[in-house]
């Protein structure tokens, strides 16, 4: 392990010997304020402080005490990040900050399936990018599919925490962007997993910054997010206690949104599939699939996945088989990804070695 790694064990350990905190409810309103908890930490000029505002400090929008604070916060978006309007505040968040894309690029070729050729760089290019993968790569096992997405909610909801202190944007404007980022948010399950995700990210994005510095940057600002993650963690008007918020939804799918890959490549035709919920919600891996000739009428792939653990009572419910992209299904259980160009009328079972097998295909009674 690396030094920056080192510390985030240390951290995951300290964190594991943590009492629970009686639980209190987050709300839907108060959680992308929450998510910006470190912006919140820095000091912004003409934002009321901490002092000011009091126990709701990290729930709330924040304020301007005065028209002249109100003029101090806008100056300093636009002297420090060029800010002056909803466009250019997207546009310096989505070119200067976020760095979760980047990490979903050397995903691709961490795991076999890039996104693009790196032929296609100039040498220069090819070479900083695999430097920068090879950084990145460090945090994958804390990280997960996860990334640096924390990173990237984070910074982006305080910039629009900030514009709407000080109107230059409005509140529904702050609500709808906020919005995005509160989906995204359904990739982590814990302020403890947020953190590890923000620090994480926030050394990569030091390191890409720092040139010839990169390194030693990188170092200090990852024990910089660590020591205020820690603060929020510990706050009870921040994140001590408080229930990660989840936005309501039909069923609790083991998987989100963030955190699908587009698996299945140079697929043709339609791609809509059936699978059970033993394997979106329970996670169960498929151990049979079969492909049926679907009604042309619907975008339908004709295949169907099950746990095999199923059983008929629980099949004939239809409430418990849903319909999704093949890819999503891809995402749940990549194994699935060989056979998925077999034909019609064919099936296919997981044998005792974990390898798929075809087997005989008798299409299911009605």
């Amino acid at each position: 392990m690396s030094t920056l790694t080192d510390s985030i064990a240390a951290f995951l350990q300290e964190r594991a010997h943590v009492p629970m905190q009686p639980p209190v409810l987050c709300t839907a309103e108060a959680f992308p304020l929450l998510l910006a908890g470190i912006p919140a930490l820095r000091k912004t000029p003409g934002l009321a402080t901490m002092e000011d505002a009091g126990e709701s400090y990290f729930t709330s929008i924040p304020y301007c005490l005065s028209g002249e604070d109100r003029q101090k916060t806008r100056d300093h978006l636009e002297q420090v990040y060029g800010i002056t309007d909803r466009d250019s505040m997207i546009a310096f968040c989505q070119n200067e900050l976020w760095v979760h894309p980047e990490y979903l690029d050397f995903e691709s070729l961490w795991e076999d399936r890039p996104a693009f050729s790196l032929d296609e760089l100039n040498p220069g290019a090819r070479e900083t990018f695999q430097r920068l993968s090879h950084f990145a790569r460090q945090f994958q096992p804390f990280v997960g599919r996860r990334g640096f997405l924390a990173w990237d909610i984070s910074e982006t909801l305080g910039h629009l925490r900030a514009a709407c202190a000080c109107d230059l944007i409005s509140f529904p404007e702050y609500q709808e962007l906020s919005q995005h980022w509160i989906e995204q948010a359904a990739a982590f399950h814990s302020w403890d997993e947020y953190a590890v995700g923000l620090v994480c990210g926030a050394a990569y994005w030091a390191y890409r910054m720092g040139g010839n510095r990169g390194f030693e940057d990188a170092s200090a600002y990852l024990d910089l997010n660590l020591h205020l993650v820690r603060q929020l963690l510990n706050s009870k008007q921040a994140w001590a206690g408080r229930m990660w918020y989840r936005i309501p939804q039909e069923k609790p799918y083991r998987l989100s949104a963030p955190e699908l890959r587009e698996l299945l490549q140079d697929w043709t035709g339609p791609e809509g599939c059936l699978a059970t919920d033993h394997i979106t919600v329970l996670g169960k891996p498929v151990r049979w699939g079969y492909r049926e000739t679907p009604d042309e009428k619907y975008p339908d792939s004709g295949w169907r996945f099950f746990s095999g653990e199923e059983t008929d009572a629980y099949i004939r419910d239809p409430s418990h088989t849903g319909i999704y992209r093949l890819n999503t299904i891809c995402n749940y259980d990549p194994d699935i990804l060989p056979f998925l160009t077999a034909p019609y009328g064919t099936a296919y079972a997981r044998g005792e070695d974990g390898k798929f097998y075809a087997e005989p295909f008798e299409a299911p009674e009605p």
